[in-house]
C-alpha cells in the first residue's frame, strides 16, 4: 500500500542534500519462533536448525514422550524420523514437484520384515491449490478427500470411500475462518501440515474458528468452535476449543497456549 506523506515533511526532505541523508542501518527486526504449545496434559516443544527450519518436535505427556525429527533438502521437508525399538527410523518421506508436495510415503515393515514404503498418499492440484488427496494402502486406492476453496481458504472437504472406481461419500467437513493470518504461516511451507498429520485447514491463509462434520445424509455429527486470542504484536497467544458431539450428546472444553522465542536473523 502506498503511504502518503504530509506536505510539510515532503518539503523538508526535498531541502536536504545527499550528505544530510542518514544512511545508518535501521534496527534489526526480530524473528519470533514458536517454541512451545502447551495444552491440558501435554506440551509440545519445537526445535530449529541453524537455517531456521524446524528440525524436531517433542510432545511430553505424563506417561510418555514422543519425538519426531525432520530433515530438509533445498528448503523442503523430505523425511520425518521416529525412534522405534531404540532406533531412529524413517516414519514418512515426502516427494515434491516444484513447490508442490505430491506424495506422502509411509514406511513400515513389509511381509519380508524389511523397513520400506508400504503405503502412500497422492496429492492432486488444480493450479496452485491442493484439490484432492488419494489414500493408497497396500497398492489399492481406497479413500479420497476432495477439497473446495474460497479465496485462500479451504471451506469444505468431502470424504469418500472407494470401491474400484466407485466413489461413496461418507462425510463432509465445513470450515470457517477469521481474518487473521493462520499460525501455519509462521513456519516454512508444508511443515505445519506435516506436524498436524495432514489437517487440511492449516493450508488455508486464515485462522480456523469453526469446523463441522456432517454425515453423507447431511446430519451434523460434531462441531468444534475455536476462540483465538492474540498478543499485542499479533502473534497467536491462546486458542480455546468447544467440542460438541451431537451423537451422544456431549460437550468438552479445552485450550492451548503458544510460547515464542525471539531470534535475530
Amino acid at each position: 500500500m502506498k503511504i502518503m506523506l504530509p506536505a510539510t515533511l515532503l518539503v523538508a526532505l526535498a531541502a536536504c542534500s545527499k550528505k544530510d541523508v542518514n544512511t545508518a542501518p535501521g534496527p534489526v527486526i526480530p524473528v519470533w519462533k514458536l517454541t512451545e504449545i502447551a495444552g491440558s496434559g501435554f506440551t509440545t516443544v519445537f526445535y530449529y536448525n541453524p537455517a531456521g527450519e524446524p528440525s524436531a518436535w517433542a510432545t511430553h505427556a505424563p506417561a510418555i514422550t514422543d519425538s519426531t525429527t525432520v530433515s530438509w533438502v533445498n528448503g523442503k521437508p523430505r523425511f520425518t524420523y521416529l525412534f522405534f525399538n531404540q532406533q531412529q527410523r524413517i516414519d514418512k518421506s515426502y516427494l515434491f514437484s516444484g513447490d508442490h508436495l505430491t506424495r506422502i510415503q509411509y514406511h513400515n515393515f513389509d511381509h519380508a520384515g524389511q523397513w520400506t514404503v508400504t503405503d502412500y498418499d497422492s496429492l492432486v492440484y488444480e493450479g496452485n491449490r491442493l484439490a484432492e488427496l488419494h489414500v493408497v494402502n497396500a497398492g489399492a486406492r481406497n479413500q479420497l478427500f476432495r477439497l473446495h476453496w474460497d479465496n485462500g481458504n479451504i471451506t469444505r472437504c468431502d470424504s469418500y470411500d472407494l470401491h474400484g472406481e466407485t466413489e461413496i461419500l461418507t462425510e463432509t467437513t465445513a470450515y470457517a475462518y477469521n481474518s487473521e493470518p493462520a499460525l501455519a504461516n509462521a513456519f516454512q511451507p508444508w511443515f505445519y501440515f506435516i506436524y498436524t498429520k495432514h489437517q487440511f485447514p492449516v493450508l488455508s491463509a486464515n485462522e480456523l474458528i469453526r469446523e463441522e462434520r456432517f454425515s453423507a445424509t447431511g446430519n451434523l455429527r460434531w462441531r468444534n468452535t475455536y476462540g483465538p486470542s492474540y498478543q499485542r504484536e499479533g502473534r497467536l497467544e491462546r486458542m480455546t476449543r468447544l467440542h460438541e458431539d451431537f451423537s451422544l450428546p456431549a460437550t468438552e472444553n479445552s485450550a492451548k497456549n503458544y510460547v515464542y522465542r525471539q531470534k535475530h536473523p
